[in-house]
């Protein structure tokens, strides 16, 4: 079996109505970067890396009349990653991540136009795609490549965003909802409040669902050192499943470390991870439990399965961050999966309410995955005509 073409597309949503905040930013345009790898045996494989804002390591530019051109890592797919695939085995994907990942520090990479993020979103959306012919040729769904017996994970929902006049009241509202969908475990959004303000919050949470619902707080990086040992020691008595990304992004493996030596509650990251080099850093100096590496935006499953490794000699579990259409499969699969994450609203996640016609099913807080061979996705073409741009 050979590669016999690779094509580029970044994916668009405009910014919702109303805005999400996080910590420090808000939630504005959507953005994807699909990839389709095609073999002379008669089908391709899908692959995703997913961006936020203003287009993630440069998946897409939109000019000044608001024009959006593919860009950056969709190029990046197309000019660099293209010419090293057409013709080998999409099989070999080892090798294949070696070679690809060689432009980030090889000579003459620099001089390509691309930066490493540019590179490392563009492999993560081809070695994602590789995975789905590696399971498509062997009639199996990734998750029984992996060596997972169920077809089942369990999910949490993410939700508690700042938004324009929203009460706690709201809140409490808000995750009641969860509650009734049948979810057993809800992340809320701090840290863009006092700490406070954001204990009552999350109080206030705690008090209407009751202890048999998880809660887990994530920060996105919005506090110093010493505000997040505060802050972490107020959680405690809440009874918080993980605190998620706490310190700032300067500080984010040996201050983090003094959060973690400083608190109960387990710590969590590394959806800002690059490679497996940073979750190295992360588990050993970082303190971190629940090990979030996120596939889908740098480094692909190849180089999350490595990682994978590393969580189970260190006794850290894995929680991958965002796309359950692929983590879900890692999850389920794997010895150290933890949780996959998911969104509730097409509002917040459009690209799961509209990419796809044929996906996993998520009811009752837990993903059941399709046993069709690969991811078992598959694609919408009258969303890749109205968001698509093809690079």
């Amino acid at each position: 079996m050979k590669i016999t073409e690779v094509e580029a597309i970044a994916l668009v949503w405009p910014a919702p109505d109303r805005e999400y905040w996080t910590a420090l930013r808000p939630i504005g345009r959507v953005s994807e970067l699909l990839v389709r790898v095609h073999t002379d045996a008669g089908f391709y494989g899908i692959g995703e890396a997913h961006g936020a804002g203003q287009g993630f390591a440069g998946v897409y530019r939109q000019d000044s009349d608001g024009s959006i051109h593919a860009d950056g890592a969709s190029r990046a797919v197309v000019d660099l990653l293209k010419p090293m695939l057409v013709g080998r085995d999409p099989v070999d994907h080892e090798r294949l991540w070696d070679e690809m990942f060689g432009l980030c520090h090889q000579i003459g990479w620099a001089a390509s136009g691309f930066g490493r993020p540019q590179i490392l979103t563009a492999l993560a959306a081809v070695d994602i795609a590789l995975w789905d012919i590696k399971g498509k040729a062997a009639g199996m769904p990734v998750y029984k490549l992996l060596g997972g017996h169920s077809n089942t994970a369990p999910c949490y929902v993410t939700g508690g965003y700042y938004q324009e006049g929203k009460s706690t009241g709201d809140l409490v509202q808000e995750c009641e909802t969860y509650v009734d969908m049948g979810y057993e475990a809800i992340k809320l959004k701090i840290g863009h409040v006092s700490l406070t303000e954001d204990y009552e919050r999350v109080r206030a949470v705690r008090n209407s669902v009751g202890e048999s619902i998880d809660i887990m707080v994530d920060v996105n990086e919005g506090w110093d050192v010493d505000t997040a040992i505060r802050g972490a020691r107020m959680l405690e008595p809440l009874n918080i499943r993980w605190l998620e990304e706490p310190v700032h992004w300067y500080d984010r493996v040996e201050g983090l470390g003094k959060v973690a030596a400083s608190t109960t509650i387990p710590i969590a990251s590394g959806e800002n991870a690059v490679t497996r080099w940073d979750a190295r850093d992360l588990i050993r100096r970082g303190g971190v439990r629940v090990m979030q590496y996120d596939s889908t935006r740098n480094g692909g499953v190849t180089e999350c399965l490595r990682i994978a490794g590393l969580c189970s000699a260190e006794n850290v579990r894995l929680a991958p961050h965002h796309d359950p259409q692929v983590h879900g499969h890692l999850v389920a699969g794997l010895s150290v999966g933890e949780i996959c994450e998911t969104f509730p609203s097409a509002d917040r996640d459009p690209i799961w309410e509209e990419l796809f016609t044929a996906r996993p099913d998520i009811v009752a807080g837990k993903i059941t995955l399709s046993d069709r061979p690969g991811w078992g996705v598959e694609l919408d073409e009258r969303t890749l005509e109205r968001r698509g741009t093809w690079a």
